[in-house]
């Protein structure tokens, strides 16, 4: 681990388990709508690339097809409301995430935090499991023009930090994330337990899986 200056998570399936919450807000946005509830588990399997994404996903199984773009921006925004209010009222830690991470912080190593969520619903997340003073650095989903698998928020530390690629260790769960960092010539590492749209994560081919954070200790 001491060859890495900056080791930056992932939040959703990676440091938390947020899929409760989510089902939660796209069924408050559906049912507002008028259409039909979706599962605990096609959300796990349809998030990842940034709530546009997952919209559309949703949509696609109820068979809606909107005939405009402000058509979908308008029920995005709806959905952005109701998640907005249930964000941290349904998520859980996975184990060993708030030990490690406080170990982290206390022996001062850089911490970051580069996920697709909408800032306000990261920092809400964060603030309710009592994680969000733990990153020198959130970058969300609209803190730049481009989403993950864009590179755009490593390049963004890299610079700020002035690293090297090779001092970068970046942790998710997904082939969004392994992409990521193969995007910014990172080393990514993975954890089997999060969302990856329904595909076994080996075959992301990441750097190395790890059963859980504990190994960062």
């Amino acid at each position: 681990m001491n060859k890495y200056a900056l080791i930056v998570f992932d939040l959703d399936g990676t440091l938390l388990d947020t899929a409760g919450e989510v089902t939660d807000a796209i069924n408050d946005t559906f049912n507002e709508v008028g259409l039909a509830a979706i599962t605990l588990e096609q959300t796990r399997n349809w998030v990842g690339k940034g709530a546009p994404n997952f919209l559309e996903k949703a949509l696609e199984f109820c068979d809606v097809k909107l005939q405009t773009q402000q058509e979908f921006d308008q029920l995005l925004t709806i959905f952005y409301r109701h998640y907005e209010k249930r964000s941290g009222t349904n998520s859980q830690i996975f184990p060993h995430v708030a030990e490690v991470l406080n170990e982290l912080h206390q022996s001062g190593s850089k911490v970051a935090l580069l996920t697709n969520k909408f800032m306000v619903g990261t920092q809400l997340v964060l603030k309710a499991h009592q994680l969000h003073h733990l990153f020198d650095d959130i970058l969300a989903g609209d803190s730049f023009p481009q989403k993950k698998p864009d590179p755009v928020g490593l390049h963004f530390l890299m610079n700020k930090y002035n690293l090297s690629a090779e001092q970068i260790l970046y942790i998710g769960d997904s082939s969004t994330d392994v992409q990521t960092a193969r995007n910014a010539g990172v080393d990514v590492w993975v954890v089997p337990y999060g969302y990856n749209h329904g595909d076994d994560i080996r075959e992301a081919k990441p750097d190395r899986i790890i059963q859980n954070l504990s190994c960062l200790s």
